[in-house]
């Protein structure tokens, strides 16, 4: 089973791999390793899911937005972006098989819809046919379509959609403990790294409040809290927080019919059922960045009102809904891109994955897989 473990202090605690971050990405490395065979230690001082995973609408599908449209077979596209592309993809069908020992929650499959504007017929014609050709199915439906198969909707005539009928959400923080469980040799250790320690320019483990941990090869992938860890080994990790603010409605007349998913390219807002009920969660990204990377419960009146403006006009009924909860809360945001598992040729053995500006959970598995691989390769 998992061990928690401390250190008091004083003694030294030693790992093929010490993890810095117990979010989902964190977690999701640390089980791929683990299933390889190799010890590992995960540090963060706010426990498993204590931040951004924990506070995540846990949206789950193959079709990744910002590759949509690509052509992974161009002369300008690496192999490593090229197979980041399909980490969605991947993600999705590992949430479906529930992990490895098919113990993670049940994908709640409401389906999912991402909404295109009408001049990106294009770019949803061929992310649906990327997420085909990876094995789920996928449909383009126009503004009709959506409105008849989902009344609760209300598309604008030209908008487009990619409806994905195995995708939807799960509960995030279930979904981290029951990754943490899968990896029952991993050790947990609550406390606050504090610097990434060197010798010869190859790292030699974490300095934590609790003593030190010793390890081989140390992965950071504690978000915006990486960047001043990253600098205590010479790395220059440029993220930013951005505001995000998620609201609980409950609408005075319950949506009918099914309601998926819903990502809308357009705005960058995002909803679903709240739990299996007939609440609805709703998320509009903010442009409001550097903000202070705290996690709160509740949302001020004056953000509720943003969220609703956008929300309402996909989804009418939140038009009145009451806000019964919501949490204040921020992405890890990579200025130019997403994020991305970047190995530093200096100091050896140090590997970061961090940066996916709010779009990390869909991704999890497959990321934890690719982390894993390139981390074997450094400690080999």
């Amino acid at each position: 089973m998992t061990t928690p473990v401390t250190t008091g202090g004083r003694a030294t605690a030693t790992a093929d791999v010490a993890v810095v971050g117990a979010g989902v990405i964190g977690l999701a490395t640390a089980e791929r390793l683990a299933a390889r065979g190799h010890s590992v230690i995960v540090v963060d001082d706010r426990g498993v899911a204590g931040g951004v995973t924990g506070a995540s609408g846990g949206l789950v599908r193959a079709l990744d937005p910002a590759s949509a449209g690509v052509d992974a077979s161009s002369a300008d596209t690496d192999a490593d972006s090229s197979a980041a592309s399909e980490w969605a993809a991947e993600g999705l069908g590992r949430y479906l098989r529930r992990g490895g020992h098919g113990r993670w929650p049940a994908v709640r499959e409401h389906g999912s819809l991402t909404l295109f504007a009408a001049d990106a017929a294009g770019r949803a014609a061929a992310g649906a046919e990327r997420v085909r050709a990876a094995g789920h199915p996928a449909e383009v439906l126009g503004a009709r379509e959506i409105a008849a198969a989902f009344p609760g909707l209300a598309p604008p005539e030209g908008l487009i959609g990619v409806h994905e009928p195995h995708a939807g959400w799960l509960p995030a923080r279930a979904v981290a403990e029951a990754m943490l469980r899968d990896a029952d040799t991993v050790t947990v250790l609550r406390a606050r790294a504090l610097e990434i320690t060197t010798a010869r320019s190859r790292v030699t483990g974490v300095r934590t409040t609790d003593g030190f941990v010793a390890a081989g090869a140390v992965l950071l992938a504690a978000g915006v809290g990486s960047t001043a860890l990253a600098r205590t080994a010479g790395v220059e990790l440029p993220l930013r927080t951005r505001s995000v603010s998620f609201c609980v409605f409950a609408p005075r007349v319950p949506v009918p019919g099914v309601l998926p998913a819903v990502l809308d390219t357009t705005t960058g807002g995002w909803l679903r059922r709240w739990d299996d009920g007939s609440a609805v969660l709703a998320g509009v990204p903010s442009r409001e960045c550097d903000v202070p990377p705290v996690i709160t419960q509740g949302v001020p009146d004056t953000e509720a009102k943003r969220v609703r403006k956008v929300a309402r006009y996909r989804c009418p009924a939140l038009g009145d809904a009451d806000v019964v909860g919501g949490v204040t809360a921020f992405d890890a945001l990579a200025p130019e891109g997403e994020g991305a598992v970047t190995v530093w040729p200096e100091p050896r053995g140090l590997v970061t994955a961090v940066g996916w500006n709010g779009g990390g959970f869909k991704k999890a598995p497959a990321v934890g897989r690719y982390a894993a691989e390139r981390i074997e390769e450094v400690i080999a």
